[in-house]
């Protein structure tokens, strides 16, 4: 496994040159791994890794060195629902997620969307509770003034 290993790494350390003579990967001197036409890629950033076409995988785990990378804000913050529809008549997103030009420009890190997104379904979680009770108190209402028309009726 060990000569495999070493075979693989020099591999590497020469770079694969694919039929048009150009890098098609490579393994920069600072530890940096470039997949694809390195000619047109600049990895920059603190990111090790860049795969010019994409990834295809059956799994990705994000691992976090600590609790406060993760953040447990949906129960801090909730806005309410004319805040929510305010933010998206006026930004044509949800309160507290990037905008589309956003995105485009910046990109987003995994761990930092998955939080916002997880934000939002405590909310929904919790708008839906809040629904489900008032609910209830209406339907328990619905039911007394029936009774209470049932009685009178019953009285003429």
């Amino acid at each position: 496994m060990k000569s495999l290993i070493t075979v693989f790494i020099a591999f590497i350390a020469f770079s694969f040159q694919g039929n048009a003579q150009q890098e098609m990967l490579l393994l920069t001197p600072n530890g940096k791994v470039v997949i694809g036409d390195t000619s047109l890629i600049n990895i920059v950033g603190n990111y090790s890794l860049y795969v010019q076409n994409g990834v295809l995988t059956e799994r990705v785990k994000v691992a976090l060195r600590s609790e406060s990378q993760w953040s447990d804000h949906a129960f801090n913050s909730t806005p309410t629902l004319k805040q929510v529809e305010d933010k998206i008549t006026s930004d044509s997103h949800l309160p507290g997620m990037p905008s589309a030009g956003e995105l485009v420009k910046e990109g987003y890190e995994m761990i930092y969307m998955d939080a916002k997104l997880l934000a939002q379904i405590e909310w929904l979680w919790q708008h839906t509770i809040a629904i489900k009770k008032e609910n209830d108190l209406l339907k328990k209402e619905l039911q007394e003034l029936k009774a209470a028309v049932a009685e009178l009726s019953n009285n003429k």
